[in-house]
């Protein structure tokens, strides 16, 4: 079985800090063999101080060996903007499907770092290979079928305390979980998470 490892292949990057921009990026990757069997993740993480720090966390991740996360899954940490830890679980046909998701989820990866020109011009040609990123495309669009489905089929989990209704009403204020996740999806949680009117 080829060795499930993408990073090398679209990061120009895996750590970069800016002390003008007080920015920070991280691109973690624990490649795996026989992914089935082994834990595989790609996370990227971002840091920004403007005043508070912004932290955000996104992954894509398997872990075979945990009964609570077994499944593959999308994981988002926000810590500023409220919504905490929450998750998506996958479902993947074939290894093949579990690939193209991830190459899907560099793709997305991009607009949450084009977001970080704001504070840093050019920093997305210094994290990625733009070129092979741009590729991508297609992964991107199954990917977001994948969110899909694991909206329709399953529940959104949430770490931390709260009413998911609260969280997903703050998701839905969220630009770059909105382009992440895809504004129908996103509707699709308000529709399965309704928020009381005040």
């Amino acid at each position: 079985m080829k060795k499930f490892q993408f990073s090398k292949d679209y990061f120009n990057s895996f750590i970069f800090e800016d002390h003008e921009s007080n920015l920070r990026i991280l691109v973690r990757e624990k490649p795996s063999f026989e992914v089935t069997e082994e834990e595989y993740s790609l996370r990227v993480e971002t840091n920004h101080l403007d005043g508070n720090t912004v932290h955000r966390n996104y992954a894509i991740e398997h872990h075979p060996k945990q009964d609570k996360h077994a499944t593959p899954h999308l994981q988002f940490k926000f810590h500023t903007e409220e919504v905490g830890t929450f998750r998506l679980n996958l479902n993947f046909n074939n290894l093949e499907e579990y690939q193209k998701a991830i190459l899907g989820f560099i793709y997305k990866i991009k607009g949450v770092i084009v977001d970080l020109e704001k504070y840093r011009k050019g920093i997305t040609e210094e994290i990625l290979k733009l070129e092979e990123v741009n590729k991508l495309e297609k992964e991107g669009e199954f990917l977001s079928l994948k969110i899909t489905e694991s909206i329709t089929q399953s529940q959104i989990e949430f770490d931390d305390t709260g009413y998911p209704r609260d969280k997903v009403h703050k998701i839905s204020k969220n630009t770059l979980l909105i382009d992440f996740l895809g504004e129908k999806n996103v509707d699709k949680l308000k529709e399965r998470y309704p928020r009381k009117k005040d």
